[in-house]
């Protein structure tokens, strides 16, 4: 099982995620309960709902939580107080910058554009999926594209390597979510 915690009651990435229990995939997605917003609280939510749930990661369950950078002041303090918890807990912080919309757009190209805002980011995706809101379910419209986006990201990740960016908190744009869709389709390399 893969038990995901994300930002308060956003349904982007629960929706996306809980699509893939329609798939083949071996793993079966549950979401955290809670509603925090802020990164630190979004983990805790995720480590209650595991003890509760009795998952057992030496048995290959899998604690998975998704959190959109944002330009939010104070915002990157949270983020590296965020991933020394997850560290300390054995759960895969995956990041997108500056929001989780980057890894929808990489479905239908590569671009480095620089996002200012979320808002942008989400104008940008709005081209491919017309009307496009947070809320919408798009799974079915981009899984069809997701060796690409996995492609496409790991070329990003190329792109801020070869320019010497290394912390993830500053890349932008950004998104590690591929590292866990590849576990769900099974096509790790």
């Amino acid at each position: 099982m893969i038990l995901i915690g994300t930002e308060g009651s956003n349904q982007t990435e629960k929706n996306y995620f809980t699509a893939f229990n329609q798939t083949q995939s071996e793993y079966k997605i549950n979401v955290a309960k809670g509603n925090n917003t802020d990164p630190e609280g979004v983990i805790r939510d995720l480590l209650k709902t595991a003890k509760q749930e009795e998952l057992d990661l030496k048995q290959g369950d899998i604690l998975a939580c998704f959190i959109d950078v944002d330009f939010k002041q104070g915002r990157e303090k949270e983020l590296r107080a965020a991933i020394k918890l997850a560290r300390q807990n054995n759960v895969s912080l995956y990041l997108s910058n500056p929001c989780f919309e980057v890894w929808y757009l990489l479905h239908f190209r590569y671009s480095t554009k620089p996002y200012c805002s979320n808002d942008e980011a989400i104008r940008d995706l709005n081209s491919y999926i017309s009307d496009y809101s947070k809320s919408k379910d798009v799974f079915e419209l981009i899984v069809g594209n997701s060796k690409q986006a996995i492609e496409n990201s790991k070329k990003l990740e190329d792109y801020h390597q070869s320019n010497g960016t290394i912390d993830r908190i500053k890349k932008i744009p950004y998104t590690d979510v591929y590292k866990i869709v590849e576990i769900l389709l099974n096509t790790e390399q």
